[in-house]
């Protein structure tokens, strides 16, 4: 009977029928947890304050994608060995008893996973509902955000898979809101952000941690003061957030023309514009923030990560096992590219006869090609949508667990030509090929290959997969091959690569190499 009231109750203040029923399902799914999400709405509804029931039912609505990804220590026997690091001074003291831990007990890290659907209580929903709402509402930076912005990118208690820990916002608040005062304009959130951020100055970036946590929860990340790209995007994220900013956790999964991938995060204005700025960047001392510059590398895909479903997400459409292992999975991705860099749509015809409904799109970055997006199959052909121009894009299938790469990459060009890369054998030519004889860019996309007078080079064409061309040594002119096709995508390496190479094409009348 009681949750037949509260769905009554969600009709009353304006909640449609088919979140009722979204509601249903989860506190059913919650199973033996449904009294602590239960007694959640009973509180706002004893209390008679609407928008935090509201609130409360949009965290609890979204509740079933989220999960925290963790581990414990046990030793040889399975038995769980206690560490906190918490315990400690520091987290040098701390990592190094856990040193001795290992040398001396051989603990071993046991992965699992937490559904925040069967952990959450009461008080820890409540608290969050309520230490959120007092920001939004009592600081002027944050007066002009609507409630639907709240409930995104303000209200959740937790960012991505980090160790859930819902009691970060006063820590948080009290590290950056005497910084956040400072500014002169109060009502400007992107003045606000930049002054907090600034408070953030301590910490830093590492790629090294003792413990193989996927990522830091909020409490791990005031205690180590150091963290991998997308913790420190976290970082300030927790950081605007619990002063009553509206931050989001944007990336692109790989970059279009360079190794690796960025994390980084979005304050949204006073205009509802998205301003993006680095996580790691902290702001500059004359007042402005560090703005990240997207077109410092090429970009083929940018994702937001929400709070919420996204009803337009692959993994809302179909099933997990038709999707590749990593960032597609996740139900609450929006595609936000256009916010980013200049985009254009690529249709693709694998002229085959498949039943295949679903196409991806790979982007070449250290030393493979990695999905990047997806599209769904249109009377035969694919079109991916909103992809970042002049970049090169293989498409692909996904059947049982393995991806099938298309015979012919694509290649947009800074016009947003689309040009398909079919070797012609037809019309071949030589060519010397050096880093001098390179066509320059304004991109900082890194490309480690060095052409060094003495050493040998294998040159490579794609044709539905990797083909040698033939492997020379370079001169002082650099290396030469003979024979080589027009219209086509390369990969020079020395025998000895580092797997950071990019791909190239080149240009059918100076010669010089294209880099993507």
């Amino acid at each position: 009977m009681r949750r037949i009231f509260y769905f009554i109750l969600i009709n009353f203040i304006g909640i449609l029928v088919s979140s009722s029923q979204t509601l249903k399902e989860v506190l059913i799914q919650a199973s033996y947890n449904e009294r602590s999400l239960s007694a959640v709405l009973e509180h706002y509804k004893n209390t008679g304050e609407k928008e935090k029931y509201e609130a409360a039912i949009f965290l609890i609505s979204n509740l079933p994608i989220h999960e925290s990804q963790n581990y414990k220590w046990v030793d040889g026997h399975g038995n769980t060995v206690s560490f906190s690091e918490f315990e400690y001074a520091n987290s040098e003291e701390a990592f190094e008893i856990l040193k001795k831990l290992k040398d001396s007990l051989k603990i071993k890290p046991l992965n699992f996973v937490e559904k925040d659907i069967e952990v959450l209580t009461t008080n820890e929903l409540i608290e969050n509902i309520d230490l959120a709402f007092f920001e939004w509402k009592n600081n002027p930076w944050s007066k002009t955000y609507t409630f639907k912005t709240f409930c995104e990118y303000i209200l959740p208690y937790r960012s991505l898979v980090e160790p859930l820990n819902t009691s970060w916002r006063r820590a948080y608040k009290e590290l950056v809101y005497n910084g956040a005062k400072n500014a002169i304009n109060s009502n400007d959130p992107l003045e606000v952000a930049t002054h907090a951020i600034l408070e953030l100055a301590d910490y830093s970036f590492t790629n090294k941690t003792p413990d193989p946590i996927p990522l830091l929860s909020p409490l791990h990340l005031l205690f180590r003061k150091k963290g991998s790209c997308p913790d420190l995007a976290n970082l300030s994220l927790f950081a605007c957030r619990s002063i009553g900013l509206a931050v989001t956790f944007d990336f692109t999964p790989h970059y279009a023309a360079s190794s690796n991938r960025h994390f980084w995060n979005t304050v949204i204005d006073s205009n509802g514009e998205h301003v993006p700025f680095n996580g790691n960047s902290y702001g500059n001392k004359n007042g402005l923030p560090s703005i990240y510059n997207p077109n410092n590398k090429r970009i083929g895909k940018v994702f937001r990560r929400t709070y919420s479903i996204q009803p337009n997400s692959l993994s809302s459409k179909t099933n997990l096992k038709n999707i590749p292992k990593g960032f597609l999975r996740s139900k609450n991705l929006e595609d936000v590219t256009h916010e980013y860099v200049n985009v254009v749509d690529i249709p693709y015809n694998f002229r085959e006869n498949d039943t295949t409904q679903l196409a991806f799109l790979n982007v070449f970055n250290s030393s493979k090609w990695r999905v990047v997006d997806w599209a769904q199959q249109e009377e035969g052909t694919f079109v991916f949508k909103n992809v970042g121009i002049n970049s090169v894009y293989l498409p692909g299938k996904y059947r049982n667990g393995k991806m099938y790469y298309a015979k012919y990459p694509v290649l947009l060009d800074q016009f947003k030509k689309r040009h398909l890369l079919k070797p012609n054998f037809n019309n071949v030519f030589d060519v010397d090929l050096s880093r001098d004889s390179e066509l320059k860019n304004d991109y900082q996309d890194k490309n480690t290959l060095d052409i060094e007078e003495g050493r040998s080079y294998m040159l490579l064409y794609w044709d539905g997969k990797w083909k040698k061309i033939g492997i020379s040594k370079a001169t002082e002119k650099g290396v030469n091959f003979k024979g080589v096709p027009r219209n086509t995508l390369f990969r020079l390496i020395p025998r000895n690569t580092d797997g950071y190479e990019r791909i190239f094409a080149i240009d059918e009348v100076s010669k010089k190499m294209i880099w993507y």
